[in-house]
């Protein structure tokens, strides 16, 4: 098979590692922003490389070649794929089709019940139940007991992160790029990283609004020691999700960001994973344009 179909590929995987290293030299907010792009091209580059097998293996074949118009030497030699391999590659994108569409299904389920919240409502739930509902305007859910553990500046640093999850738009990076790792598993960790850097952000803008880090600090610690159940699909929450990390970089906040070496390299690694992915789908594009007519 061309090589020009596996290069944009490990282009992709080169790239998600790089996305390891954002968060430790950009803020919470950049990282999100620029790992979900990765992870978004990521998952679009490989559906585009399973695309151009199954075209590839298809025209292997005299009768589907001709039902298509297509030459039978479209793909002589080592620029094509064996039927089989267009075969596994077509399965592949049927099964990660369905399991992003389970994964949207679940989400959808799990917020339907909480369609109409509006502003800040109460529900009887043990644990750390406070998690944000998207909408117009939307809302902020919180739990009984946990209403009744914090203390009340603690409940309004809980309400700022929930608000701030609200504000910034964060279940749309979460939404996007939990539904590209639904689709490929291998984008999970990926997934994580952007969920726990949601976190951070909001942390972070919770901080700002009620004029104390160590007050934010305080909440989240408290809300772990409560024990927060496993988060739904989709759902922000003030959850116990690296609480220890989320903690200490709210008490010990770093200094102003730098572009160092590891940085320069992580952005150039993701540009190069663009124009790579760019790459795949141009030769998508020029496969079905040059197809023999």
């Amino acid at each position: 098979m061309n090589v020009l179909l596996v290069a944009p590929l490990l282009l992709v995987v080169a790239g998600v590692a790089a996305g390891w290293f954002l968060p430790r030299v950009t803020s919470p907010a950049s990282s999100v922003r620029v790992l979900t792009v990765a992870t978004v091209v990521a998952a679009a580059g490989v559906a585009a490389a399973l695309a151009l097998v199954v075209l590839a293996g298809a025209s292997e074949l005299h009768d589907v070649s001709s039902w298509l118009g297509w030459c039978d030497a479209l793909y002589p030699g080592d620029h094509g794929a064996a039927p089989w391999a267009g075969a596994l590659a077509a399965a592949l994108l049927v099964v990660a089709a369905r399991r992003a569409r389970r994964y949207l299904s679940r989400s959808r389920a799990e917020m339907a019940a909480f369609a109409a919240v509006e502003g800040v409502e109460v529900i009887a739930a043990a644990g750390a139940v406070a998690f944000a509902v998207p909408g117009s305007p939307g809302g902020v859910i919180l739990g009984d007991e946990l209403v009744r553990t914090l203390s009340r500046d603690e409940r309004q640093a809980v309400i700022a992160h929930e608000h701030a999850h609200l504000d910034h738009g964060h279940h749309r990076y979460v939404h996007a790029v939990e539904t590209c790792a639904a689709a490929f598993p291998f984008l999970v960790p990926l997934a994580r990283q952007v969920r726990f850097n949601t976190e951070r952000w909001a942390d972070e803008t919770a901080a700002s609004a009620v004029g104390s880090r160590t007050l934010v600090a305080r909440a989240i610690a408290r809300v772990a020691l409560l024990g927060a159940p496993s988060p739904a699909p989709g759902v922000l929450g003030f959850r116990s999700l690296s609480a220890a990390a989320r903690v200490e970089a709210l008490l010990r906040p770093s200094t102003p960001v730098r572009l160092t070496l590891p940085a320069a390299a992580s952005t150039m690694t993701i540009v190069t994973t663009l124009a790579g992915s760019s790459v795949q789908l141009h030769h998508l594009v020029f496969f079905l344009d040059h197809a023999c007519r």
